[in-house]
């Protein structure tokens, strides 16, 4: 396990784009728990986050899953990869990917 994780947050819309229909929850659960096996645990940190974005001169109202993944340099890629998959998976022409910043695990001193 490293020491240090590099943090990305995923916001993930309920309605896939394609169709205009809203994804079943297993859909949410089963990445969920392939993301979690992946890359050692992820986070839901809301579900129903209201965002709006332009496609081009259209605003566009999306209700999304935000996820909070944090891994090592070496896993970055992997999980970038992983993002783009789910793209396809939910239906979407992008998805909003972001480096949070990093993080660390702390232990309590040794007694």
């Amino acid at each position: 396990m490293p020491d240090t994780f590099i943090v990305f947050d995923l916001l993930i819309p309920r309605t896939d784009d394609r169709t205009g229909l809203v994804h079943p929850p297993a859909l949410f659960d089963a990445w969920t728990i392939d993301t979690a096996e992946r890359f050692g645990g992820l986070t839901r940190l809301g579900a129903d986050i209201l965002g709006f974005w332009f496609d081009s001169k259209d605003l566009v109202e999306d209700h999304s899953h935000w996820y909070r993944v944090a891994v090592g340099e070496q896993d970055v890629v992997a999980l970038r990869e992983h993002v783009k998959v789910a793209v396809s998976l939910f239906g979407q022409r992008c998805l909003y990917f972001q480096k949070s910043g990093e993080a660390e695990l702390v232990w309590p001193d040794s007694e």
